[in-house]
């Protein structure tokens, strides 16, 4: 074939050279055309042959219009503009590729994907946070519905299931998220205590920790989420048609009481505080979302972008624990919120996240932070005591 190829372009008039150099920019512009069509750029083996075959039929046929417009020695070639009608219309090498590709593939919109696209992962990096989330989910919803729907079925035979969509749910919402929240700044205590036991930062991490911290970006996107619902839940809850009965039995009762004023001072205040801190909270994790993106995070430096997800997220992490404790108010010694001998659910909310503030105000204190600082610039104890016990010796 190759044989053929260059005796054909010697007849037609151009070299070797210039035929190769045709030849493999045609099969580029074959392969590259694709991915103008919006289909899989990695053809099939099949399609690799026809491939072949449609690029030598197409350098062939250009060869034999070559030999038909070469002009003949002897022939009166004065009015050639009637023998060569027939080549007035031309296409261009990337338009005949892409009728025969789609003569070829008839490639729909519809249509399958290929084996290759099918083997690949889906959502390689969300798949440890989405199993963290989920089995925080389903402890958490069981504890709760333990506590506040089986337990005065059995004890006081009172029907409670109606708590399931809402009021259940929106107490496991708000301690799944401040938990994957304290589950982002706590493998970088980890990694902080573990460059302080080791003296310098070239030591690699574990690989558990390691496959942690590169989870940290879903699982705070997962936090965010779950307040997010916990806000649209919350707002739903004068809407429901249990507490509209509610509120009537209450009214009822002052009436019945001659009540006129059923105000309570510090549940105000409770009420007040914590819905705020809650807005602020969620505000701040919404902006550790936006700046998360990466069009927006390569937007930013790296001392901008670690103020934002650093300190920024630490004051969110905070401020959802102060929510959290407002609204626990004087519940703490209250017995009644200990239903059969297990603690409250905003009990188990704050475990964590004061965990790990406690240990971040550890951290920030000079003696630690300017240790960390050096070692995180390079500097190695290792090193360091070798030159020690090198110039001792001298």
């Amino acid at each position: 074939m190759d044989g053929c190829r260059r005796r054909g372009w010697k007849e037609g008039g151009r070299d070797d050279g210039q035929a190769e150099v045709w030849a493999s920019d045609l099969q580029g512009r074959v392969w590259a055309a694709p991915a103008r069509l919006g289909i899989s750029p990695c053809p099939e083996p099949g399609d690799l042959n026809r491939g072949r075959k449609f690029g030598s039929s197409v350098m062939e046929s250009r060869m034999d219009q070559d030999e038909v417009q070469k002009p003949e020695p002897g022939r009166n070639t004065g009015n050639h503009n009637d023998s060569n009608t027939d080549f007035q219309v031309t296409y261009t090498h990337e338009e005949v590729a892409f009728f025969h590709l789609h003569q070829t593939h008839h490639f729909d919109e519809f249509e399958y994907p290929s084996d290759q696209y099918c083997k690949q992962d889906l959502f390689p990096k969300w798949h440890l946070p989405l199993k963290i989330a989920s089995i925080a989910s389903l402890l958490i919803f069981i504890y709760t519905f333990l506590r506040d729907v089986v337990h005065p079925f059995v004890t006081t035979n009172e029907n409670t299931f109606y708590k399931i969509p809402i009021l259940v749910i929106n107490k496991v919402l708000p301690v799944v998220s401040i938990t994957l929240l304290a589950l982002v700044y706590l493998p970088g205590i980890l990694a902080a205590g573990f460059q302080l036991h080791y003296g310098t930062k070239y030591k690699r991490f574990p690989q558990w920790l390691n496959g942690w911290m590169l989870s940290r970006k879903q699982l705070g996107l997962l936090s965010f989420f779950f307040a997010s619902m916990h806000a649209c839940y919350s707002l739903c809850y004068p809407m429901r048609r249990s507490y509209r009965y509610k509120l009537l039995n209450w009214a009822y009762q002052q009436v019945k009481q001659k009540k006129e004023n059923a105000w309570i001072e510090h549940d105000v205040w409770r009420m007040e505080i914590y819905v705020s801190l809650g807005i602020l909270g969620l505000a701040l994790l919404a902006i550790l979302a936006v700046t998360s993106i990466p069009s927006v995070s390569h937007s930013l430096t790296w001392r901008e972008f670690h103020c934002i997800q650093s300190k920024m997220g630490y004051l969110a992490l905070l401020l959802c624990t102060i929510h959290a404790l407002v609204f626990a108010w004087n519940k703490w010694v209250d017995v009644n919120q200990f239903v059969w001998y297990t603690p409250p659910t905003f009990m188990i909310a704050i475990f964590l996240p004061i965990i790990v503030l406690l240990c971040k105000s550890v951290l920030l204190l000079p003696c630690l932070r300017k240790k960390i600082q050096k070692i995180r610039c390079g500097w190695d104890a290792n090193t360091e005591m070798n030159k020690t016990q090198m110039t001792s010796r001298l």
